[in-house]
């Protein structure tokens, strides 16, 4: 028996597959116990619930004729035969005669075997049974207890075989998958051994070099890849990183250029890394072709370039604008002041009587002009808003007061156009510049007026809830579509309607409105819907003040 075990030993210790171990074992076995025949059983496929015959058979086969044959079309499950019974428990099985032994199968299917008894006993391997070997006499023999201990050990040391084979081919398989992905892989793959000579080329290499597979293996890589002013670098950097061991370039990522066969440049972005394979250094690199990425790196400065230059005479433009606008709008503003001065005198007589059709020219005349004036001053505040430089002084004002003064600044407007105006505030106060707020407020009921029909109603109410003060103005007039809402708001924007009914104005009163509420820390918005008019709504902060009127 130590005879046995110390031959199977050495077999376990350097067998590379079980096929060939078992073989061996089978044989060691069937002399030292002068039994016959062996066979040995693998798993029907990776789950290991079911086994069958490998059609592995060591002694006398060809006295077992008929067992064999039932063998190799029997299946062993978890409970059937003393297969089943080996695998499910882990331990040698002995059947003293299989011929009265209702767990051997085989034996049940009406033919004789053969055999007298049989024994069997697992290959364990480090997650469980790996395979069983059996063995058959003609005749029937008593269980031998040291036998069995001696199969259980043989078992496990068998079972290291096949520990070791799978680990060599989970090795292989994965440095199969490894070659295939860096075959498939759309970056070039290069390798080079110590001696600065190409081990590995992959498909891309061959693209992105123009080198043929078996041209570039066994070639000098600095010969090969690396521009000629480089060169000496390279082979000075391999030999110190031979010498001292201290990575310069390795395990990092670069860009540098490479070169062509061709004689051609090209840039790449490089990756290196360094392992060891028996005891000799190899060099790993990805190299990636960034032509293309440079191309559009150059494209995207020059663009930004460009773009930058046009910004700066944008704003050249922009600040000429505003400084003609500026300019223009100061200029007016002397002569105008004159022409209305000079029409106030005119249409009050202090320069004499006036006759009744002169009277009326003159107020259409006083009228349009101040029309002008409002326009000029349109324009000089939106100046001052895009400079920034709009100046507020801000007091706690009775919302009260507020809408007062606006009602009253368009009351003859309201009046010549029949407008019934229904006026309700149950707010405090807010802390406003009072000018600024009044005009704000003033363009929403302007524009309320301009868009409804005369007669119509329209509607100021304002309120406080939860230190927020709103003040709303609605009209039932024409209403705005749902794509022009978003941009009414935005300078020099008038809705379609407008144009087609030359309302007047040139879309400035919305925009100074909302800069100016914004400026107070403030929101305006807007809700309509076509046909059914329009609600401009302030929200302000509210402040202590006194209790505006209701």
């Amino acid at each position: 028996m130590i005879a046995l075990l110390d031959d199977v030993t050495a077999v376990a210790n350097t067998a590379r597959e079980l096929e060939p171990a078992a073989r061996a074992t089978m044989a060691a076995v069937c002399e030292v116990t002068g039994w016959p025949l062996g066979h040995l059983c693998v798993p029907s496929g990776p789950g290991r619930d079911e086994f069958v015959s490998s059609n592995v058979w060591v002694g006398e086969a060809e006295k077992f004729t008929t067992l064999r044959e039932v063998t190799s079309r029997t299946r062993f499950t978890l409970d059937s035969g003393i297969v089943g019974r080996v695998v499910s428990t882990g331990e040698p099985v002995w059947s003293v005669d299989v011929t009265r032994d209702p767990t051997f199968v085989r034996a049940q299917q009406g033919v004789d075997l053969g055999v007298g008894a049989a024994f069997a006993f697992p290959i364990v391997a480090a997650d469980g049974v790996a395979a069983v070997l059996e063995f058959f006499s003609h005749r029937v023999a008593a269980p031998d207890a040291p036998l069995l201990r001696v199969m259980a050990s043989l078992g496990h040391q068998l079972g290291r075989v096949v520990d070791r084979q799978r680990a060599r081919d989970a090795v292989e398989a994965g440095r199969r998958r490894l070659e295939q992905m860096i075959e498939s892989s759309v970056e070039a793959f290069v390798a080079m051994d110590a001696a600065g000579r190409i081990v590995a080329w992959n498909a891309a290499a061959e693209r992105m070099f123009k080198l043929p597979r078996g041209q570039a293996l066994g070639r000098e890589l600095a010969e090969t890849i690396v521009p000629p002013r480089y060169r000496e670098a390279h082979r000075a950097g391999l030999a110190r990183f031979l010498t001292t061991g201290i990575p310069r370039v390795l395990n990092q990522r670069f860009e540098i250029t490479a070169w062509r066969a061709d004689h051609s440049e090209f840039p790449v972005e490089l990756a290196i890394w360094a392992v060891q394979d028996d005891g000799q250094w190899v060099f790993n690199a990805f190299l990636h072709d960034i032509t293309d990425r440079r191309h559009a790196e150059e494209a995207l400065r020059a663009a930004y370039e460009k773009e930058q230059a046009n910004v700066a005479r944008l704003r050249e433009l922009d600040q000429a604008k505003n400084d003609f606008i500026d300019t223009v709008s100061h200029e007016l503003r002397t002569p105008l002041t004159t022409v209305i001065g000079y029409l106030e005198v005119l249409a009050n007589g202090d320069a004499g009587p006036v006759p009744p059709h002169q009277d009326r020219m003159l107020r259409t005349m006083a009228r349009s002009t101040t029309r002008l004036q409002d326009l000029v001053e349109d324009l000089l505040t939106v100046n001052t808003m895009g400079a920034s430089q709009l100046v507020l002084k801000p007091v706690p004002v009775p919302v009260s007061e507020l809408v007062g003064q606006t009602v009253r600044s368009v009351e003859e407007i309201i009046r010549n156009r029949g407008h019934r105006l229904d006026v309700s505030v149950t707010a405090g106060s807010v802390n406003a510049d009072r000018e600024h707020a009044v005009r704000a407020l003033r363009a929403l009921l302007s524009n309320a007026i301009k868009f409804s029909a005369p007669g119509t109603p329209i509607t100021v109410r304002a309120s406080e809830t939860d230190g927020k003060v709103a003040i709303e103005v609605t009209d039932v007039g024409a209403g705005i579509t749902a794509e022009e809402l978003p941009r009414i708001f935005d300078r020099f924007y008038r809705t379609r309607l407008a144009t087609e009914h030359a309302v007047q104005g040139i879309g400035l009163g919305l925009t100074i409105a909302r800069s100016i509420i914004e400026a107070h820390g403030g929101t305006l918005t807007a809700t309509s819907a076509l046909g059914h008019g329009s609600t401009f709504t302030i929200t302000l902060s509210s402040v202590p003040g006194p209790e505006a009127d209701t």
